[in-house]
């Protein structure tokens, strides 16, 4: 299971009662929207960057929810979702049962593994994964007890992003997009370090960093990592299952 990051004040975020609003029946209100200027700033990312922010704020509404929900359910489908920002088929698709996930606690963390898994398999209906980072930053302020130490880490990840995940960085020398490939050059997969901000991150970091993240992997130990197995016929890996850089 994921540990949470260590940057994350989990104590003075998860020892708060559940004092915002959650109606049941009218939840998009709370992150269905966007801010347009965070969106032209996101936008500007690569889908890779987005889909790396999205998973990273993710762990803050785990955090907050951390003591008072003790299901491992939501870290361990965030741990594979992490792996699921290398390639899609390390992180199984999931849809929650509505009647398990009710409540101002768990509808929050409902929500949170259903943006991420939109972010991983609801390309089609958007490609853009930035809608999905700009939700899942509006749930995160809507839940968390105070959000100055958030939003400053919010803005360091988003300006190291913009730094060195930008589409014009990474994208202008892209080779030509396979005519069959429903969604190509979403850029390079952004490691979980890049959103430490106490992390001297370098994009040439990220091979060793990725290699390292997923062979400590157990997938015999979350329901949501595929097997070896299940891998095997999975053609654009960028090496042998679990691993991220070809082994001699």
């Amino acid at each position: 299971m994921l540990l949470l990051s260590k940057y994350i004040p989990v104590e003075d975020l998860a020892s708060h009662s559940p004092l915002y609003e959650w109606d049941e029946w009218n939840v998009s209100e709370y992150f269905a929207f966007l801010i347009e200027e965070q969106y032209l700033r996101l936008s500007a990312l690569t889908n890779k960057a987005n889909l790396g922010l999205c998973i990273a704020t993710g762990e803050w509404i785990c955090a907050r929810f951390s003591k008072l929900d003790q299901d491992t359910m939501p870290l361990e489908y965030l741990e594979a979702a992490w792996a699921g920002a290398v390639h899609m088929a390390y992180c199984k698709y999931i849809e929650t049962v509505d009647d398990e996930w009710r409540g101002p606690v768990r509808g929050p963390l409902a929500i949170m593994i259903a943006i991420v898994n939109d972010a991983l398999y609801g390309l089609a209906s958007d490609p853009e994964i930035a809608t999905r980072a700009c939700e899942m930053y509006n749930l995160a302020r809507h839940v968390l007890p105070t959000t100055d130490a958030f939003d400053a880490w919010w803005e360091s990840c988003l300006q190291r992003l913009e730094r060195f995940h930008t589409e014009a960085i990474e994208l202008a020398d892209a080779e030509e997009p396979d005519i069959f490939d429903d969604f190509p050059n979403q850029g390079a997969p952004v490691p979980r370090e890049a959103f430490d901000p106490a992390f001297p991150y370098d994009p040439a970091l990220a091979p060793g960093l990725w290699d390292a993240y997923l062979r400590n992997l157990d997938p015999s130990s979350n329901p949501f990592l595929p097997s070896v197995e299940d891998l095997a016929d999975v053609e654009d890996l960028p090496a042998t299952p679990y691993r991220y850089l070809q082994t001699p």
